[in-house]
């Protein structure tokens, strides 16, 4: 019997091609569930994951017959339950209910269950099997449940699990699935350190391969035995079931891998009267509170000074000169064969991770002057195909792919995050950013979490100004106006007063590329100034707040008369930035002089 679809599709295209993996060509076929693990015995660094398919019939509803496919463990990222595939390509996907959940990492707090434990154990199972029926009624995949507040039970496929909170990067996924933890953690996971340990910091440096949001997990793996014990399950459990050489896939339980609070934000189904919710994708999750970390990478060129010797050296030597930054229309993945050593690579993005709450403080070690300068590289053959494999043989037109999702934090708007970025700071360089605090008009400076803004004063009747800049003091116009405040911030770095100011920003509606109609503000720079202990910072700032109305925020326009010097910047984003706005506080505190 065909099982009815009542959620609708939303279009989507991913640039990715399976070469295999996929059921029969020409039809459509709907991602239903993650089926466990298998060993890859044509390309033995990458595991597999048996996926069960739904095709979607022409009548809009999904068959009653589930097809299971091997698809790359690296690709279950792109290949998400509720997309849907044609000819190997992605065309559309399921639209689900998005919500964020507040749960608890602390073991007790969760637990492991299925539909077969629920059977053996003649407990309910964990969740209905008409919201989502599955092939089998005791489907043996681990879940993780949650209690809520609500009373209610928040249910995650281990392995959607594992795929999204397991670091961002299929590689991180695909070594601690295929290796045991001794080679993970001495050859392919952690560079030598070479320089000391300190109190209170965690400091890893990783391997070629990863990408920086894996740190936080690799950090914990590092300096916590239960963090250590969680990664190391993963092989355990898949090298263990296979040496009991059962011709299933290895049904593998992941659990949190930090303790404490928590929130996790999914896409889903609910039931039990609203109450509980099946996560079907894990759009984001929080990070663990703890230390600062001090991220370093091998082979890295981030030094304060080139190495003394300018002859080559032997950083990166061998590898391929050519990586593609422009993806192809089709990129045809594959898990049968492993990547040339020496051919071109490409990076491929799954969706990307919110990280909920705030960030954990990451900072980027830095070395006086560099020990190495880079090696002779090789030109990058071409390829037809990418693999996420370990590199062997030669020729085969196969390139390395690397798969990873971006992280990225919620915007609260370009004020906000700025303020946000500067809290940020003081947690991440505590010895040098001594304070940050807001200016207000009544109680001078403050160091609440929360600031204050300074409320711009309405031009009076009697002022000859036009209407726009009449109109421009206030946030929202109509019967009862608001009116527009500004953030005035002192930072504290080195001794040094440096101040930022930043303008409240209207709402407005703006058309992305694909003619989408999305939620924006109003475009303002900042304005970085440093002041003296002498100035009266009071006349200052009602002098500023005067004259901004007159320019409608264009701050550019009263450099001239700052008491000190002063810039203005721009808000550029940086793919390397931990949260909103790092690179553009970064960047305006450089035009001071102050280098974080």
């Amino acid at each position: 019997m065909a099982i009815q679809l009542i959620q609708g599709l939303k279009k989507i295209r991913k640039v990715i091609r399976l070469a295999s993996g996929l059921p029969d060509a020409g039809r459509q076929w709907v991602v239903w569930w993650y089926c466990g693990i298998n060993k890859n015995h044509q390309a033995e660094s990458q595991p597999s994951a048996l996926v069960a398919f739904r095709e979607l019939l022409s009548s809009g509803h999904l068959s009653d017959d589930v097809y299971h496919r091997r698809v790359p463990l690296t690709a279950l990222g792109q290949v998400r339950v509720g997309t849907v595939w044609k000819e190997g390509l992605c065309q559309a996907e399921v639209i689900l209910d998005t919500k964020e959940f507040a749960v608890d990492f602390t073991k007790g707090e969760w637990k492991l269950t299925s539909f077969w434990l629920a059977a053996e154990n003649g407990e309910l199972p964990p969740f209905p099997h008409g919201i989502y029926p599955l092939k089998y009624q005791k489907d043996q995949n681990w879940l993780l449940e949650f209690a809520l507040a609500t009373g209610g039970r928040l249910i995650v496929p281990c392995l959607e699990f594992f795929t999204r909170c397991y670091g961002r990067s299929a590689e991180l996924r695909r070594v601690l699935a295929t290796y045991p933890w001794s080679e993970c953690k001495e050859k392919r996971l952690y560079a030598p350190l070479d320089e000391p340990e300190e109190p209170d910091r965690w400091k890893v440096k990783l391997r070629k391969r990863l990408v920086n949001g894996d740190v936080v997990l690799l950090a914990h793996a590092k300096y916590e035995l239960y963090t250590e014990r969680a990664v190391k399950a993963i092989y355990a459990q898949i090298e263990a079931h296979y040496e009991s050489a059962s011709p299933k896939p290895a049904f593998i339980k992941v659990a949190p891998w930090f303790r404490g609070p928590a929130s996790i934000k999914a896409k889903g189904i609910w039931f039990d009267d609203g109450k509980s919710f099946l996560a079907l994708q894990v759009v984001g999750c929080s990070d663990p509170s703890g230390v600062p970390i001090l991220r370093g990478r091998e082979n890295s060129n981030n030094a304060k000074e080139r190495t003394e010797n300018d002859e080559p050296g032997s950083a990166w030597a061998g590898m391929p000169t050519r990586v593609l930054a422009k993806l192809p229309e089709i990129v045809d993945l594959t898990d049968e064969v492993e990547p040339d050593p020496s051919a071109i690579s490409m990076e491929i993005e799954d969706p990307e991770f919110e990280v909920l709450g705030q960030p954990r403080v990451v900072v980027e070690m830095k070395k006086n002057r560099a020990h190495s300068s880079s090696g002779q590289k090789v030109k990058g053959t071409d390829a037809s195909q990418f693999s996420s494999g370990e590199p062997y043989g030669r020729g085969q037109g196969v390139g390395y792919a690397s798969i990873h999702a971006r992280p990225v934090m919620e915007s609260e708007g370009m004020l906000r995050d700025m303020w946000n970025a500067m809290l940020f700071m003081k947690r991440a360089y505590p010895k040098r950013v001594t304070s940050v605090a807001f200016f207000t008009v009544n109680d001078g400076y403050k160091e609440t979490p929360e600031p204050t803004l300074i409320p711009f004063a309405p031009f009076a009747e009697k002022d000859d100004v036009k209407p726009d800049v009449r109109n421009w003091p206030y946030i929202r116009l109509g019967s009862s106006p608001d009116v527009r405040g500004v953030l005035v911030a002192r930072m504290t770095i080195d001794g040094r007063q440096i101040h930022i100011m930043e303008i409240q920003r209207r709402p407005q509606k703006r058309k992305d590329s694909q003619g989408n109609t999305q939620e924006a503000e109003e475009s303002f720079q900042g304005l970085v100034f440093e002041v003296t202990n002498h100035v009266n910072i009071d006349a200052w700032a009602d002098f500023l707040l005067t004259e901004v109305r007159g320019v409608k925020g264009v701050v550019g326009k009263l450099l001239r008369k700052c008491p000190g010097p002063a810039e203005t910047f721009r808000h550029l984003p940086a793919k390397t930035e931990e949260m909103p706005c790092e690179a553009a506080l970064k960047s305006a505190l450089t035009k001071v002089g102050v280098n974080l």
